[in-house]
């Protein structure tokens, strides 16, 4: 299933890659403009074309600093499951300043992520850039945030039987990096405090404790996904 407005945006091949493979290669790279061969164009994030092309119902604008968002989507139904990824580009003053991934749709299980990415891509990068923390607030704990070592991050949603993934940021699009929400206002609490007998502590310490499984990052290149069910081509490895 292709959505016919996104694909003067995306190339087909971004298309026909399982969203789980599009989260990890944007984790990977850091920024929708950095994943290769997922742009049909550089130019089409650029504000100019984005005010020309993309419909008012899929943009935003914020006041008083002339700030604007503009959302692009990608759908794919696997075995009969509709999987979605809504790109959203930040401008200031019609400069690019931030960009992050929320998937919609079937939900995807935050170990899964987890497990697939640090197995299949995350050789790709510096030591220390895929160890990575938890935070919460431990006054509501519905919501969490994973925080890897290069201050990308993966925001969750807590249920009693699993953590669904949500919105994924990254650091490096236009000259300025991204502010970690992990420690802040929104998420201030490491996973290790995180105490109390509550149904919902439990239930929190539980689903996160599976983040920190032991699996092994594998070296050389990255391999072609299981979540796929077709093989990614070369070009967006």
């Amino acid at each position: 299933m292709r959505d016919g407005f996104s694909e003067g945006f995306f190339t087909r091949l971004a298309h026909d890659t399982h969203p789980v493979d599009l989260m990890c290669l944007y984790l990977l790279h850091g920024s929708v403009e950095r994943i290769p061969g997922l742009l049909a164009d550089p130019e089409v994030l650029s504000f100019e074309h984005l005010s020309r092309h993309v419909p008012v119902g899929r943009r935003a604008g914020y006041e008083p600093d002339d700030a604007h968002r503009f959302s692009l989507d990608i759908k794919r139904k696997v075995h009969g499951r509709l999987y979605g990824l809504e790109f959203r580009i930040y401008f200031a003053a019609g400069e690019a300043y931030a960009d992050a991934v929320v998937p919609f749709g079937a939900p995807v299980a935050l170990p899964r992520l987890v497990r697939h990415f640090r197995g299949h891509y995350a050789s790709g990068g510096g030591p220390g850039d895929w160890d990575f923390d938890v935070y919460a607030d431990r006054g509501d704990l519905r919501q969490g945030v994973v925080s890897f070592g290069n201050r990308r991050e993966i925001w969750f949603d807590v249920n009693r039987r699993r953590l669904d993934t949500g919105r994924l940021e990254g650091n490096r699009f236009g000259a300025r990096g991204a502010v970690p929400n992990a420690g802040g206002v929104m998420f201030p609490d490491r996973h290790e405090v995180i105490e109390g007998t509550s149904a919902e502590a439990r239930a929190y310490r539980r689903q996160v404790a599976r983040l920190y499984g032991p699996l092994p990052l594998r070296a050389g290149r990255p391999v072609r996904p299981e979540a796929g069910t077709r093989a990614r081509p070369r070009s967006v490895s």
